[in-house]
């Protein structure tokens, strides 16, 4: 179980594509994606953000829409090597240049190991993967946030257990 023990008032954590990006939790799990390397099961941490729905949102959300109906029409006429790959979901770009940067007092490295970005039911949800759990005595995380590499200057503190 983890506790806020600060974050922006709103929670609004950074801004892609003229999208807010809101911090939505973050949990300490067995539940990390299979990466090269490292056996299914592993520990670790789980950093979830949101975006904010708004007026650019439904927009994208429209557009996207329309373009995989044109993309659909294509696919029915030439067939689905001449339609390409489906068009990105919105939430894929906005989010996907996000990215939550994790340390603790202990100075472990938690290194970055999957994401999540979109999918159905999801749009604009998207979820980052760090390992390894948090060692014993390490009491909170400091979570930081960047987007194309730059930082925000926005930050998460959370209380573990």
């Amino acid at each position: 179980m983890t506790t806020i023990v600060w974050a922006p008032g709103d929670l609004v954590i950074a801004n892609s594509e003229g999208v807010d990006i809101r911090f939505a939790g973050v949990e300490i799990t067995a539940d990390i994606p299979h990466y090269k390397g490292q056996p299914a099961g592993e520990r670790g941490i789980l950093v979830r953000l949101a975006c904010v729905t708004g007026p650019v949102t439904t927009k994208l959300h429209s557009d996207h829409g329309l373009a995989m109906h044109q993309w659909g029409e294509k696919r029915k006429a030439g067939g689905a090597e001449a339609a390409g790959p489906p068009p990105v979901m919105p939430g894929e770009t906005i989010l996907k240049i996000v990215r939550p940067v994790v340390n603790d007092n202990h100075d472990t490295d938690y290194r970055w190991v999957a994401a999540q970005f979109a999918g159905t039911g999801t749009e604009w949800d998207g979820r980052w993967a760090f390992v390894p759990e948090p060692p014993a005595g390490v009491k909170h995380l400091n979570i930081e946030f960047t987007v194309a590499g730059a930082l925000t200057g926005k930050s998460v503190r959370v209380q573990l257990g």
